[in-house]
């Protein structure tokens, strides 16, 4: 199962501010939109690091000439997708199409998306008859995951996972209503098995809200898409553990 993409192929120079990439495609230099606001893994310096591009539509109405999806570390033989703003559609495209099996079989059931339950909004929901899965999805960029041993860096802001932390509290209670919840780490690229990290002063909040929504219910899984400049499809559909045991 996979999404026809077409997607230009292009050659960052820089990146002068967070919302904007410059490089070359077709022979010339442009500026194009950077869909992650924060850091993308560990890469300061982006000269010369192929990227795939969805070129604008509506270039007089927007700065910019389109949008980096992927970035390559590797001169272009691998992609890792950028654009966290992708997955949700994407994951709704392919649970309609009942392309996740081994996590949800959404055969015959009705997809929603974006649903608010109290003070959280819950990315996907897959609907059969008075029994809902409920599904998040993460889609890590600052921390990208390019080795199994996953570990989280120390935040840029007392607050910054609150947010994150709040779903998972969220889905506790849902299980405990009598429907499932699912958690998925999502990579756009072939990341290795998501290998829980060693509990220290910077994940310890994190450790122990996931663990506690864990033990009333609430599934971790990992889910790994492989995009190219023609298509995007899954690779690796599989349930992991977050945490330490």
């Amino acid at each position: 199962m996979e999404i026809p993409l077409n997607l230009n192929v292009g050659e960052l120079i820089r990146r002068p501010n967070r919302f904007i990439f410059e490089g070359i495609a077709d022979g010339r230099v442009q500026r194009w939109h950077c869909p992650v606001t924060g850091s993308i893994g560990l890469v300061e310096d982006f000269r010369g690091v192929p990227c795939l591009l969805t070129p604008a539509n509506d270039i007089g109405k927007r700065t910019t000439e389109g949008t980096v999806e992927a970035i390559s570390l590797n001169r272009g033989r691998d992609w890792i997708g950028i654009n966290q703003n992708r997955i949700n559609g994407w994951m709704e495209y392919f649970l309609k199409e009942n392309a996740l099996p081994s996590m949800i079989n959404s055969a015959g059931c009705s997809v929603r998306h974006e649903v608010k339950i109290d003070d959280s909004r819950i990315d996907l929901v897959v609907e059969r008859g008075e029994r809902c899965t409920f599904l998040e999805l993460k889609t890590p960029m600052r921390d990208l995951l390019l080795s199994p041993n996953a570990h989280f860096t120390r935040p840029p802001s007392p607050s910054y996972f609150d947010r994150g932390l709040r779903h998972f509290e969220t889905l506790a209670r849902l299980v405990e209503a009598g429907h499932r919840a699912i958690v998925a780490l999502c990579f756009m690229y072939d990341a290795p098995l998501f290998a829980s990290p060693a509990r220290d002063k910077w994940n310890a909040k994190i450790i122990d809200t996931i663990r506690a929504a864990n033990l009333r219910g609430v599934e971790n899984w990992q889910i790994n898409l492989k995009i190219s400049p023609t298509s995007l499809k899954i690779t690796l559909c599989q349930a992991r553990p977050f945490c330490p045991d």
